[in-house]
């Protein structure tokens, strides 16, 4: 008849209601009521929910009686001592006790335990807490009165049994310090060191027990049971061929398994497999213990009878007429390498060259084998079963491959083994049907069978799943298929059985975990709405949207009960919320810069709905750097030589030596009111001032953006950026740029202020962008540049007239990637760009212009090395030129530079080319080998572009593949090295990611 909710007065009962699956009118279903208790419960609101119904005229009230959660307004503590309030507060925080947080009774126990056990740790072992409530405003205040008593001191330490280790070594390694405060945690720490150490030394069935405390007032002593037994050395007999250093890592025994007869039978059998996956194949090998009569030590032996190496000379199969000899004999040798056991580090050329116990010098060694030669029972037999599979993945259902004898020749180690193929009769699929599936639903697309195609097993039952998957995509969570092939007339008739079940929608939404995060925001983020039908991949893409907020430290997205068939789930969003305010400082010195001080804050979801504040702070002082020292000195000098001339430093001059870089960002991942879109935006203040010997660089900027991911594949970008340069010259000549001073000097000298219009878009439909192995990507961007203010100088520092700044940058980028096998990838890419002026006379500094070379373009040039080809063949023939001169006084200081031998400084360009094919061959499992080859050009003039005129380059690399794309190692040639300009033949590279 009615359904009502009982809880207090002053709690908010906004959005319960909808929790309830409860009904008036609806007859009472137990269902029903546990789905309403668990929501409630989900909820996060609640530490008790009783249900309980009343009679009424014509049926029952049904009473929900909620005991709300109530928030912690104030925490308190009292008492302490030794700890301070807020080393006692972070233990409260680390248990979910802290200002804000609903307070739950279960973490409430735990924080209290774990205050005890703060306590423990620094010897008050009889510290008590008693925690005091009371009703607050809005929530409770909760007091923490601390009894910290007496600190529990070791009276003596008693070590029983056989220790094993000098007593010494052993307080040091518990911890223990006759005197000192008794720490049980630090005890229980130290017991665990004292096992693993004594595991170390080799006492292999060393037990330690549980230590006795026998009290005395406010004193102990600490009992601690050893029992070490012998310690054992390994010794190995017999083994000629592989030295006792390489048998050890193979056995790779720690101690951490007890030593009894299963044990060391399976050490015997790993040595055994390790000799006959070398060739030796009637080896054998047992254990046994030698001790001495005073039971302190032990000797654990590996007696190793080696026996002749077998060489496999010959392979036949017999009755193979699909698969080759080579084919067979190739997947023969795989399974042999994937079985063959290694030892547990990687040799050195020393331990490989120190044959047996003798350490011997044999020369090249005779276990270096093939796999391909060797015999093991084992591995032949798993490989005739792959060979069997091949078959039957190829339509040859019948066919079967065994290994049937072994033929040895004693007098000549050699043997020839014999497999007996019986292919049977190829079977192609006669008809695919499907029956059963929900209406209008048509599976045969999904199915990679198709009739007239060879019977393929393996294809069945990846149909069966994209079958199961598509349906779970609709909504029929619990779907079940079934394949059934049957032979036919003419071949395998298909069979897919499908069982649909209920179609799932969404129930109730349930968001936990806000307490500063504003919940509609969550839920807009959220792909999923409540009533339509469930997909689950909805499911992972509201978590990574959630995730991409940066305001959660994680975010569960699950279904309630995800194992019970229903015809609607509850969602449940689960999140935990960073800190408020996180910050680290970090300080060094550098002597180009001085003293350095590093700060960086941040301030997380300020208004509840994921906008971020952060900032970076990086401070130095150039006054105590060398070249300050070196400016000081020169200084004090010149006021010695001539008085006259010293002129003091003004009383605030030494500010301007401070010189860094400040960033303040503020970021918004999620525009709310564009919601479900998702389009963030962000503001980056910028201020840097940079001291070098020839140069003092200023810049400020401002720099405000938009980004919309459209799709999963699809993202555009707007960007606008206000920037103000000044860069003065200095008094020494800059020997050896650096990247970032090559960065600063693109700008000319004076002061200008630029405002840039940038915007950008890419379709990525790569499979994996981190480390992709087959897709394509295409990008484009345009910038729009003009100068707002330019007074350009020369290095002097005289004033020049200054050409306007007003261009249009546009370049675009083509990569494609097409798997060659299961891991091999061959990647193609084609980029290109230009700068159009907008105005006559209008010109493009440096640091709006292209630049190659390096890592991600042309890997034979070191990085932004490529000069323009129309700079590069003037700067050729002024190097000739002046190399005629007699003497090179009239040579600009750029020529004299290159007749010293060092390469230019490119000055970039208006105009560039690239194009890139790489090779991506696995090696192992997460190591992959890269072949390269590369042309492009640049063009400082975009008037002067030459089709044909391209450089080249070629090389190899090494990439380590991580979940965050690879980790690459490139060696790349300049095929054709410019020697007149000192161009150098090759560079390494080392970088984060590939094309």
């Amino acid at each position: 008849m009615a359904v009502e909710l009982h809880l207090p007065k002053e709690m908010d009962s906004a959005g319960l209601a909808e929790l309830v699956a409860v009904r008036k009118g609806q007859a009472l279903s137990a269902r029903a009521v546990r789905r309403s208790v668990e929501r409630l419960w989900a909820s996060g609101r609640f530490s008790d929910i009783v249900v309980r119904t009343v009679e009424a005229e014509g049926g029952v009230r049904v009473v929900f009686e909620l005991t709300p959660m109530q928030p912690i307004v104030r925490i308190d503590v009292e008492g302490n001592v030794v700890l301070s309030d807020e080393a006692l507060l972070e233990v409260l925080r680390s248990s979910g006790i802290a200002v804000g947080q609903r307070l739950d009774e279960e973490s409430l126990q735990t924080a209290v335990q774990g205050l005890s056990r703060a306590y423990g740790r620094q010897g008050y072992n009889d510290a008590r807490i008693q925690l005091t409530r009371e009703p607050a405003p809005r929530g409770v205040a909760l007091a923490f009165t601390v009894f910290e008593g007496k600190p529990t001191q070791v009276a003596a330490v008693s070590v029983t049994g056989s220790p094993g280790l000098p007593l010494s070594e052993l307080l040091d390694t518990l911890g223990l310090r006759v005197g000192g405060v008794l720490d049980r945690g630090g005890l229980d720490s130290g017991l665990e060191r004292l096992r693993t150490l004594l595991r170390e030394r080799g006492y292999w069935r060393a037990n330690v027990g549980a230590p006795v405390l026998q009290q005395e007032g406010d004193a102990a002593t600490v009992v601690v049971p050893i029992s070490a037994g012998p310690r054992f050395t390994v010794h190995f007999h017999g083994n000629h061929h592989f030295p006792d250093m390489m048998l050890s890592r193979v056995l790779s025994y720690d101690g951490s398994e007890p030593l009894d007869a299963s044990t060391l039978g399976r050490l015997a059998r790993q040595l055994e497999s390790f000799y006959r996956y070398r060739g030796f194949n009637d080896v054998h090998v047992e254990s046994r213990e030698v001790h001495r009569p005073d039971g302190e030590a032990a000797v654990l032996a590996f007696d190793i009878e080696e026996g002749r190496p077998l060489f496999v000379r010959r392979v036949i199969f017999r009755g193979n007429t699909l698969l080759s000899n080579e084919k067979l004999r190739e997947m023969l040798t795989e399974r042999i390498r994937a079985n063959e056991p290694q030892p547990a580090t990687p040799l050195r050329l020393r331990e490989v060259l120190e044959m047996g116990p003798g350490k011997r010098l044999l020369g090249p060694p005779e276990w270096v084998h093939e796999p391909a030669t060797v015999f093991v029972e084992e591995a032949y037999r798993d490989a005739a079963d792959l060979m069997t599979e091949a078959y039957r993945e190829r339509g040859f259902l019948d066919a079967q491959v065994r290994f049937t004898r072994l033929r040895t020749n004693v007098a000549r180690g050699t043997a020839v083994a014999w497999f007996d193929v019986t292919e049977g009769t190829l079977m192609r699929v006669a008809e695919v049907r499907l029956e059963g599936g929900p209406k209008g639903f048509d599976g045969h697309k999904l199915v990679p069978v198709t009739p007239g195609e060879p019977m393929s097993l393996e294809a069945v039952e990846r149909g069966r799943q994209a079958l199961v998957t598509e349906l779970g995509r609709r909504g029929y969570l619990f779907a079940r298929v079934e394949a059934e092939p049957k032979p036919a007339a003419k071949g395998v008739n298909v069979l897919y059985r499908l069982e649909p079940g209920q179609q799932v929608t969404v129930g109730r939404i349930l968001i936990r975990g806000t307490s500063r995060t504003n919940e509609d925001m969550v839920r807009a983020t959220v792909r999923l709405k409540e009533d339509e039908v469930l997909d689950p991949e909805k499911l992972y893409e509201s978590q990574r949207r959630l995730a991409l907020l940066n305001i959660f430290r994680q975010v569960t997205v699950r279904l309630e009960k995800p194992d019970v068939p229903e015809a609607s789930k509850d969602v449940v969003v689960e999140v935990r919320e960073r800190p408020r305010w996180e910050g680290e400082i970090a300080g060094g010195y550098f002597l180009s810069e001085g003293p350095r001080l590093v700060l960086d804050v941040s301030r997380t979801n300020v208004d509840g709905r994921g906008l971020n504040l952060s900032g970076r702070l990086k401070l130095n002082y150039v006054g105590w750097s060398t070249q300050g020292l070196e400016k000081a000195n020169l200084a004090r000098a010149r006021c010695e030589a001539v008085p006259e001339e010293c002129t003091q430093p003004g009383p605030y001059e030494w500010v301007e030596n401070f010189g860094g870089r400040a960033v303040l960002s503020a970021v918004q991942p999620r525009l709310h009111g564009l919601l479900p879109l998702e389009v963030g935006a962000r503001l980056d203040l910028i201020g840097e001032r940079v001291h070098r010997p020839s140069y003092l660089s200023s810049r400020v900027a401002a720099v405000t953006g938009l980004d919309w991911s459209a799709t999963r594949w699809l993202s555009l970008t707007l960007q606008y950026e206000l920037e103000g340069n000044l860069l003065q010259s200095g008094d020494r000549v800059l020997a050896t740029p650096s990247r970032a001073d090559q960065e600063r000097l693109r700008f000319p000298f004076g002061f200008f202020i630029l405002h840039t219009v940038r915007s950008s878009a890419a379709m990525d439909l790569r499979d994996d962008p981190a480390n992709p192995h087959k897709g394509l990507l295409v990008s484009t961007s345009a910038e729009w540049m003009k100068d707002l203010s330019s007074y350009e100088t020369t290095s002097t520092g005289e004033p020049i007239a200054a050409l306007p700044i007003n261009g249009l940058k546009l370049s675009g980028n083509v990569s494609v990637y097409a798997p060659l096998t299961s891991r091999a990838v061959l990647a193609l890419s084609l980029r290109g760009g230009t700068i159009v002026p907008l105005e006559k006379n209008a010109r493009v500094i440096g640091s709006k212009r292209f630049f190659l070379g390096g890592s991600s373009s042309l890997r034979g040039f070191r990085e932004d090395g490529i000069l323009g080809e129309d700079r590069r063949t003037d700067l050729r023939r002024q190097v000739i030129d002046c190399r005629s001169l007699v003497h090179p006084a009239g040579c600009t200081s750029e020529l004299l530079t290159i007749l010293q031998g060092q390469a230019p400084v490119s000055e970039g360009g208006e105009l560039f080319t690239l194009a890139k094919a790489e090779l991506r061959i696995p090696v192992q499992s997460s190591f992959d080998l890269g072949l390269f080859l590369e042309a492009g050009n640049l063009w400082l003039d975009r008037t002067n572009y030459v089709f044909g005129a391209l450089r080249y380059s070629a090389g190899v690399g090494f990439r380590y593949v991580t979940p965050v794309g690879p980790l690459a190692f490139d060696v790349g040639v300049n095929l054709d090295p410019d020697e007149t300009l000192n161009e150098p033949i090759g560079q390494i590279h080392f970088s984060i990611g590939t094309f």
